[in-house]
């Protein structure tokens, strides 16, 4: 597609990741094998392991299998820098880009903040979970800005 046919908005529905899940999973045994090497005392070892389990849990539902309320199911990105996020529990999020975003063939980490301030958030686009024309348009998108 050529730059005079590309409107500047690129709309993604959002959906399961087996590559962002297959990637929490092995992070998260990583951070437990590395943590059994540690000489602590047993009961904070299975405490900050219950934490980690934990965190798989929370991240496999919210980012890799888009099941939880608080999952982003569609996004709008356009030319200009705005952002729109809907979530699964329907709530729509307005933000503005943020410089940074890792961009890369087969995965999209999208730095934003809201348009009135506060922290940088970031939302996981997986190439395996998105339509791959959309993810592409997203990538040269952020790649190089109207």
């Amino acid at each position: 597609m050529d730059r005079a046919g590309f409107s500047g908005v690129v709309r993604l529905q959002h959906g399961p990741s087996r590559l962002l899940a297959a990637t929490l999973i092995a992070g998260h045994m990583v951070g437990a094998a590395g943590l059994l090497l540690l000489k602590w005392d047993a009961a904070w070892l299975r405490l900050v392991l219950l934490a980690l389990g934990l965190s798989l849990i929370l991240g496999l539902r919210r980012e890799a299998w888009r099941c939880a309320m608080g999952s982003v199911t569609q996004l709008v990105v356009h030319g200009g820098g705005r952002v729109l996020l809907v979530r699964r529990d329907g709530r729509r999020i307005e933000g503005v880009l943020v410089s940074g975003s890792f961009v890369a063939p087969f995965l999209i980490i999208l730095r934003w903040r809201p348009p009135a301030g506060g922290r940088i958030r970031h939302v996981t686009v997986a190439a395996d979970g998105t339509d791959a024309q959309g993810h592409r348009l997203l990538r040269v998108l952020l790649r190089h800005p109207l």
